[in-house]
């Protein structure tokens, strides 16, 4: 789903190198139109990857600033088109174009090794010319201010081509996960941050080592959230920065679905439990195994028109099925689209970042005291709650 959809899954990326800022609107949408997508219909192609228009998918032009940019929020997707043979189909043209070489060659009766492979060339370019490619779209938005990007896809093959076309296209900039322990450091006080370094376990800057070796991070804060939805009003306030008001009260639970991973005699196994539950006994008795929760479905919310849910993914903080309230401007016959479409945008923008608000809020209180001296007696309750 994209951007503007009620929910759409989020991977989040922060962004270094430097932007100019006088000339920066212009200069990023030409970098984008350099990329822009290329439609291989009329050709025999597989694979065609660029950037388009975030409200027209067949638009792949940014001269006009207007067609990208939305106040600060650089706004674009990409665009994906592939053709895809069915096997049954390929096996099928290659048995018909061997029987027809064999006609040809009354003496053989196997088609040499070297000739097979040219026929099943010929019959995978015959297929290709006669198959319309499928289109597949991810939006994204760049915050520029904040050098935050939002990618809309969690499929580890669509964000590697994502990290790709935009590296060719903004070559003096770089693109880093943002995991969790840069969340964690973005949003805590600076008394705190020595506190998070001691507690990093990675032994370098790399992003992979760095989430590997930090999955404690997201570990820790669900089950610790867990415990708080089953023995806690769940109710907690704002504390970081945004739309939101500071010391806004909301609440905070999991529910409806989890998963767990674990190791066990027959190599790791993953246990989902989704629906309603009283009182999660088969999560307390995998927690008890030594099982930890991978993934569970949060829900934010300030009152009872508005809420917010997303799936969390533990080990890289990423959104999965992130959903906002929707509040979509009353529709005018005599409207311009493009205003209808701006003033959507910035009505999710800001719904988005309300929920994001709400969430660093609540790592940031789990943070507080996951670093503190009261962590071990936290930690005992849990362990004793387990044991019920």
């Amino acid at each position: 789903m994209g951007f503007l959809a009620t929910s759409a899954s989020v991977c989040y990326f922060q962004v270094t190198g430097s932007l100019n800022p006088q000339n920066k609107f212009q200069e990023l949408a030409n970098q984008l139109t350099e990329e822009g997508f290329q439609s291989i219909e009329q050709s025999a192609d597989e694979l065609s990857t660029g950037w388009v228009q975030l409200d027209d998918y067949d638009c792949s032009d940014f001269s006009s600033s207007h067609s990208c940019w939305r106040d600060h929020y650089l706004c674009f997707s990409l665009r994906q088109d592939r053709r895809r043979i069915p096997a049954a189909l390929l096996k099928r043209q290659v048995i018909q174009l061997s029987e027809k070489f064999l006609q040809g060659q009354p003496t053989l009766k196997y088609v040499p090794k070297g000739e097979k492979e040219q026929i099943r060339e010929q019959a995978r370019i015959s297929l290709l010319t006669r198959m319309l490619p499928t289109p597949s779209f991810y939006d994204v938005i760049w915050d520029t201010d904040r050098q935050l990007i939002r990618f809309c896809s969690l499929g580890q093959n669509t964000i590697d081509s994502f990290q790709g076309l935009f590296h060719q296209t903004f070559p003096g900039l770089r693109l880093q996960l943002f995991h969790p322990l840069a969340r964690a450091a973005q949003i805590l006080p600076e008394q705190l941050q020595n506190s998070l370094q001691q507690a990093n376990r990675a032994q370098t800057e790399n992003v992979l080592e760095q989430i590997e070796a930090n999955r404690w991070l997201g570990v820790d804060f669900l089950q610790w959230l867990f415990y708080r939805t089953l023995n806690s009003d769940s109710r907690y306030q704002v504390t970081t920065s945004g739309p939101v008001l500071e010391k806004q009260p909301f609440t905070a639970f999991l529910d409806n679905r989890l998963v767990l991973i674990g190791g066990g005699q027959e190599g790791v196994q993953k246990i989902v439990v989704a629906g309603p539950q009283d009182q999660y006994l088969e999560v307390r008795a995998a927690l008890r195994q030594g099982k930890q929760i991978e993934e569970a479905t949060i829900h934010l919310q300030q009152n009872e028109d508005e809420s917010w849910k997303l799936t969390l993914k533990a080990e890289r903080f990423q959104f999965g099925s992130y959903r906002t309230p929707m509040i979509r401007p009353e529709k005018d016959p005599n409207d311009d689209p493009q205003a209808e479409f701006e003033a959507a945008f910035f009505t999710k923008i800001a719904s988005v970042e309300e929920g994001e608000q709400m969430f660093d809020s609540l790592l940031k209180i789990f943070l507080e005291l996951r670093l503190s001296e009261q962590w071990s007696k936290v930690q005992e309750a849990i362990l004793h709650w387990l044991q019920e």
